[in-house]
Formats: C-alpha cells, structure tokens, sequence
C-alpha cells in the first residue's frame, strides 16, 4: 500500500494542484455564465485515509467548500457541465457522472486517478466542492524526504 502512496504526489502538492484547479473552474463559470460571486462556506478538513489506515504519514482532505448564491438556471446547465469537463480534465478527471438531473435541481460527480473527486451542484444555490483522494504527508513521502 505504501508504494501506491509513493506514487501519488505528496498531500501538500495535490492539494495545491486541485485548488488550483477550483479556481480555473470558478473563473470559467464566472465569466461564461455570470458574473458569478464565489464565497467559502465551509474551510478545510483533514481526514485519515480509508483503505491505507495501515500506512502512516497519510491523509486526505476535503477542500474549502465554494457557494454561489444563486443557481446555474436549467437552460445553462449543460454549458456548466461542458465548462467543468474542459477545465477538470486536464487534471486526471474523468466524465462526470449526473447524480441529480431534474428541472432546478442539477449535481454532477468526477473522480481522478487517485481517488479524489469532485462535486457541482445547483438549486438554490451552486455549489462547487472537492475531496481528495489518500497522499502521503509531505515527511513520509520517500520524494520529499531524500
């Protein structure tokens, strides 16, 4: 289980890489479908990893949590949805999957590689939050520590 970890990057780079990546998606929402006001709603978590408790120095996140105040309206949905594949899927993410898809009601789900994924949702509001996969902590990471 180790090696698996040992070829994921360190919880530190990934993070940085799908806020990142959050934050390429919120502009493109923004400025195609807006102008869209993001706001957190929720800060960072910390978590232990599922499946690899055996292997220490691990962890996984839930990234800050971002709301829109007001929903992506149905006839823009599938604009929403296009946006989000061009945008994730350069960082690993596959198709999204619709988990909701009804009049003002509308969630997608995408998942990487490494098992974080993450979700929009609109209803009242838009919501666009992120949970990462298991990575090593950045001391246990056999890159880092060399």
């Amino acid at each position: 289980m180790f090696n698996t970890l040992a070829q994921r990057p360190d919880i530190e780079t990934a993070t940085a890489r799908y806020e990142k990546m959050l934050g390429e998606l919120r502009d493109r929402l923004s400025e195609q479908l807006g102008p869209m006001i993001w706001e957190p709603s929720s800060p960072m978590s910390r978590a232990g990893c599922s499946g690899f408790s055996a292997v220490k120095g691990t962890e996984s996140r839930l990234l800050t949590t971002w709301v829109f105040r007001g929903a992506i309206p149905d006839d823009k949905w599938d604009k929403a949805v296009s946006i989000a594949v061009e945008v994730t899927k350069p960082y690993g993410f596959a198709q999204p999957g619709a988990m909701v898809n009804r009049p003002h009601d509308h969630k997608i789900i995408a998942f990487d590689e490494y098992g974080a994924s993450y979700q929009l949702t609109t209803r009242v509001h838009t919501v666009l939050g992120l949970g990462t996969g298991c990575h090593l902590e950045a001391h246990a990471h056999p890159k880092k520590s060399t």
